[in-house]
């Protein structure tokens, strides 16, 4: 029976979703498994690839869980402040945009002033990548842009205060110039700031952190803004190193330029979604096209019967060599099939030259194309 591209990926993006929502895993580390047990970035991630399957899907499954473990955590008032834990709050500013809740405003509004007042950060502002758990002091660390900055610029736009997003624009800027490996235009996983120098290597799903974060944001800023341009400057030069590493089937290797180095799916999801976004736009490209088409029949092979996607690595800190990366087990956890809902979610029928819907729908934040923050450039 003939099933149509659209067709399919909405039944892979069911099946992930009903395999999310059913894990009833408690004691098990989540750097390795779906659990749902604690407020962190693996829950973060696995949140908001639900609520964007939600918008895809319109079912109730989704939904009523992130809604569900949110009351359930915000009743428990135990919410710890990191850049990893900030990962929770993007599904509850998701959910206050779509049912405004003064709960929901409230924890935003914490989290958001915490980022700005509070974050550690090195001496020129760049955010440390901070954890409850593990220190990383003048560590900056791909994986913030999508954990904490992500947030960031949704709450901006959605409260309206220009300070949030002005920060993510800094932010972005400040990760780019560290982390950037000017030889391939891929990031590093890591930069100490102590010895100002670059920190592990050309990681898969670092760089994927990258590409979803900047997705998610050029769709927050007006097209035609010094942020947007700025921001899209750094996407597409990013995207050049993303396309010459591609492997023949479709997928990449969990070091980008070490083809020793074993096929990760969920790096393959994260620029399956960000090749896909780049096709569809008026300076898209027949390459990114093709290139995320690749991607997603690649990414459609390692979805099991039972929605898991397999062939993804289990959670990863920053190290030294390729070796240790390729060492890093395969796991089926929250962070992955969010990654892969967020994919699945992402819109493949839409027009070039469309415009940012995000903006659309908040109108207000806006005046002329400029955004509200104004000013000049970061470079």
């Amino acid at each position: 029976m003939f099933m149509s591209n659209e067709t399919r990926e909405r039944e892979l993006l069911r099946k992930l979703v009903s395999c999310t929502v059913q894990s009833r895993a408690t004691a098990r580390d989540a750097d390795l498994c779906i659990n749902f047990t604690e407020w962190q970035w693996h829950q973060g991630v696995a949140l908001y690839g639900l609520m964007k399957a939600h918008a895809v899907l319109g079912d109730d499954a989704s939904l009523n869980f992130v809604r569900e473990w949110v009351d359930h955590k915000l009743a428990a008032g135990q919410r710890p402040k990191s850049i990893n834990t900030t990962a929770p709050v993007l599904a509850i500013a998701e959910l206050n945009d779509r049912s405004p809740q003064p709960a929901y405003r409230e924890v935003c509004e914490e989290y958001a002033e915490w980022c700005l007042e509070q974050a550690p950060r090195l001496p020129d502002g760049i955010f440390e990548h901070s954890c409850t758990e593990n220190k990383y002091p003048l560590q900056v660390w791909a994986d913030t842009l999508f954990m904490g900055c992500t947030f960031l610029a949704k709450w901006g736009l959605e409260s309206g205060d220009k300070r949030y997003v002005q920060e993510v624009v800094k932010q972005f800027a400040g990760h780019y110039r560290c982390l950037q490996d000017d030889s391939t235009g891929l990031i590093f996983h890591g930069y100490d700031g102590a010895s100002r120098s670059p920190m592990g290597v050309l990681w898969g799903r670092g760089n994927g952190w990258f590409t979803l974060a900047s997705v998610e944001v050029l769709q927050m800023l007006p097209a035609d803004s010094p942020e947007h341009l700025l921001l899209l400057d750094y996407f597409r030069g990013h995207l050049e190193g993303v396309l010459a590493t591609q492997h023949s089937s479709g997928a990449w290797h969990t070091v980008m330029n070490n083809q020793s180095t074993y096929l990760e799916m969920s790096a393959t999801a994260a620029f399956a979604a960000g090749l896909r976004w780049a096709g569809n736009q008026a300076w898209g490209e027949a390459r990114h096209r093709v290139a995320a088409v690749r991607a997603y029949a690649a990414l459609a092979e390692k979805i099991s019967p039972r929605g898991e996607l397999l062939g993804a690595s289990g959670g990863t800190q920053v190290m030294p060599a390729a070796t240790d990366y390729n060492a890093v087990p395969f796991a089926v956890t929250g962070f992955s099939q969010g990654v892969a809902m967020l994919a699945f979610s992402s819109p493949g029928g839409t027009s070039p030259n469309h415009e940012n819907t995000y903006v659309q729908k908040h109108p207000r934040h806006h005046d002329g194309g400029q955004f509200i923050g104004g000013g000049r450039a970061i470079h």
